[in-house]
């Protein structure tokens, strides 16, 4: 037993360490959620805010557990963003992307590729062949996932992407796919938004190839998209009629450009909000005012756009307005004043891109004489070859960028298929060594059965033995008591009977003392005849045999272990107890129990009398086996398998049983079968 409880010992501690490592788990993942809690109370300063995420993302980095890291990161983004640390931001999409791709989950994959192809774009504007890769993933991913928004959503920004770097026909062709997929879906205000921005990326993609026509009508449409849309959205619209606009003036329709500039300029309330904006359109209506010969009013439209450009350190709006404003000098030969802003809008333009230095240096050229003006021209065209070739390099980039991502995904499509394979090649291996296994064991099962079984039928061929042994012993005992009766009444009683009838016939003087000897002699012998006869019929009575050869087995096992343990036994047995209503499996489980019970008994109880009692009550068979020997502890666990083989054979009759014992108290088993 102590080896039981000494073998139990490890396997405790085991249990109650993993419950402890289960509580810490418990207790640090509640932590943490209280830290994001935190994170998110609006009554906290931002500073406070910030702090409670990244504790958050410490504590679950030292976790290391994937799905907590992840949820907790998620918190940091929108910090980062108020912080508008862009490195950490970046650094954080990536290390996302990096944990998507070891979690191998496609939503987040292409979730945090958009947001890095958003980054590169809006943050990082001099890498777009790497705002233009991570889209690609995104949009590829998002439609493998069919997520025709995000999928289009992604189509859309590159688009923009290709427009801003003259990749004129992918951008067309990537906004027409997008729009194609939006139709797929349920019309609501998110998409007729995304449908209106892509209709006026199409206008000045098509305004660029000088399509104007089709600029004018993809115009229209955003427009007429935006003017239904719900909330706020006059911004957008007059960002629209100022392209708008530019088309109908770079086609020489300067009566509509005006027009539509004045939609704008004429909504006071608004352009006084949005001075920037009110700066480009001004500027614009001035310039429509300039090619329609119509200068009344010029140049003074131009320096209010000056003017409000500075007032709002828009230093990049005013590189067009000086451009203007150098040509509009130049047509009145005021050179100086053209020079100076010629020179001023080629000083801007430095600081910004490349196609407006382009601009500034054609205007220098008209406005500078002889070799000054060769020298312009000259940088102009140079200028304008390496613009070119650049923008020949990006369409070279951004289809390379193309079939390789086409390639990653391909590739990642391949290894999915393989780990998909390799799992399915894994599971049917386990099953198959599961099934072998399960044979196995079921064999092992089966081979006990077997054994089980044969040792049943091996039982009850010694019980048949048995009870054969014993019926030949008992057809013995009948046949010599026939023997005997036939030999009395045939022998000794024919011979008493003559002699009887012999001395019957003798004639005896009529002496009364002789007569009545002879009278008591034949009296004495009809009793000698009387008994012998008596003991003839009672020898061949059957009735007599009043034990069956079942009780005999069990006496006769008592009657020799009785010897053995040197106790007197009685053996007791109801009126209505037949053993003969038993089938033999059960009479060999029954004495098998008996012979179990008494050999506890001889080995174990040093008892002075052992009773065993069967009686029959209400179709129950109950079996009572009593000593008065020194007893035990019933609930203390013994190694012995005696006990156990008698609960095992009383549970396989579907009995059940008691034991009633206690030191020096002898011992009472009770067991009831069902019969």
């Amino acid at each position: 037993m102590f080896k039981y409880i000494f073998a139990l010992i490890p396997f405790l501690f085991f249990c109650l360490n993993i419950n402890a490592q289960d509580q810490t788990f418990k207790k640090q993942l509640d932590y943490i959620q209280k830290l994001r809690r935190l994170s998110k109370n609006n009554e906290l300063d931002i500073e406070t805010r910030i702090l409670h995420a990244k504790k958050a993302c410490e504590l679950s980095y030292k976790m290391a557990v994937d799905s907590v890291i992840f949820s907790s990161d998620i918190n940091s983004l929108d910090f980062l963003s108020n912080t508008k640390d862009f490195q950490a931001l970046k650094k954080t999409f990536h290390k996302h992307l990096k944990l998507a791709r070891k979690l191998k989950d496609s939503v987040e994959i292409a979730f945090y590729c958009g947001l890095l192809g958003e980054h590169y774009s809006i943050f990082q504007k001099i890498r777009p062949d790497s705002s233009y890769y991570y889209y690609n993933i995104s949009q590829k991913t998002y439609k493998a996932l069919k997520n025709s928004f995000s999928s289009a959503l992604i189509l859309s920004r590159i688009a923009f992407l290709q427009k801003d770097e003259k990749e004129f026909v992918g951008s067309e062709i990537n906004s027409i796919e997008a729009l194609l997929l939006l139709e797929t879906l349920k019309e609501c205000n998110i998409i007729k938004k995304r449908r209106a921005y892509i209709y006026n990326n199409l206008g000045m993609v098509f305004n660029q190839l000088k399509q104007y026509e089709k600029s004018i009508e993809y115009y229209n449409l955003s427009l007429k998209i935006k003017r239904e849309l719900e909330g706020d959205n006059q911004k957008t619209i007059y960002i629209c009629y100022n392209n708008l606009g530019n088309t109908f003036k770079y086609s020489g329709q300067y009566d509509k450009a005006i027009k539509t500039y004045t939609k704008v300029l004429n909504d006071k309330v608004f352009i006084n909000k949005e001075m920037s904006l009110h700066a480009v359109v001004l500027d614009n209506y001035a310039h429509a005012l300039y090619l329609s010969k119509e200068h009344e009013q010029l140049p003074e439209l131009y320096l209010k756009a000056l003017r409000i450009c500075d007032s709002v350190n828009a230093d990049y709006r005013t590189i067009i307005i000086h451009q203007h404003l150098a040509e509009y000098y130049y047509s009145y030969n005021k050179k100086d004043s053209a020079l100076y802003h010629g020179y001023k809008a080629k000083k801007v333009s430095e600081q910004f891109y490349k196609d407006d230095v382009l601009k500034s240096l054609l205007v220098l050229s008209r406005i500078e004489e002889d070799s000054i003006a060769v020298r312009h021209y000259e940088s102009y065209i140079a200028l304008n070859d390496s613009i070119q070739r650049a923008e020949r390099l990006k369409r070279n980039k951004y289809a390379r960028i193309q079939f390789e991502t086409d390639q990653y995904i391909k590739e990642t499509k391949r290894l999915s298929t393989q780990n998909i394979l390799i799992s399915v090649i894994g599971g049917i291996l386990l099953l198959v060594l599961g099934l072998l296994y399960f044979i196995k064991v079921q064999r092992s099962k089966n081979k006990a059965l077997a054994f089980a079984s044969e040792q049943e039928k091996a039982n009850q061929e010694i019980y048949k033995l048995m009870l054969q042994q014993q019926t030949r012993q008992e057809e013995g005992r009948l046949q010599e008591r026939h023997r005997i009766a036939e030999d009395l009444h045939d022998g000794v009683l024919s011979r008493l009977f003559a002699t009887r009838m012999g001395m019957g016939l003798l004639n005896i003087k009529e002496e009364q003392e002789a007569l009545k000897k002879h009278k008591g002699f034949i009296e004495e012998l009809q009793d000698i005849e009387r008994e012998v006869r008596d003991i003839s019929h009672t020898l061949k009575k059957e009735s007599k045999l009043s034990k069956t050869n079942f009780e005999s087995i069990i006496e006769s096992y008592l009657k020799r272990q009785s010897v053995i343990g040197r106790y007197k036994y009685e053996f007791k047995k109801g009126i209505d107890v037949k053993f003969e209503m038993f089938n033999e499996s059960i009479r060999v489980e029954i004495y098998r129990i008996i012979q179990e019970a008494i050999q506890n008994i001889t080995k174990h109880a040093q008892a002075h009398m052992v009773t065993i009692s069967f009686s029959l009550k209400k179709l129950v068979l109950e079996i009572k086996i009593h000593d008065d020997g020194i007893g035990f502890e019933v609930n203390r666990n013994y190694r012995g398998i005696g006990l156990k083989n008698i609960v095992s054979r009383v549970l396989k009759l579907e009995g059940d049983y008691n034991i009633i014992s206690s030191p020096n108290k002898g011992t009472e088993l009770n067991i009831n079968i069902p019969v």
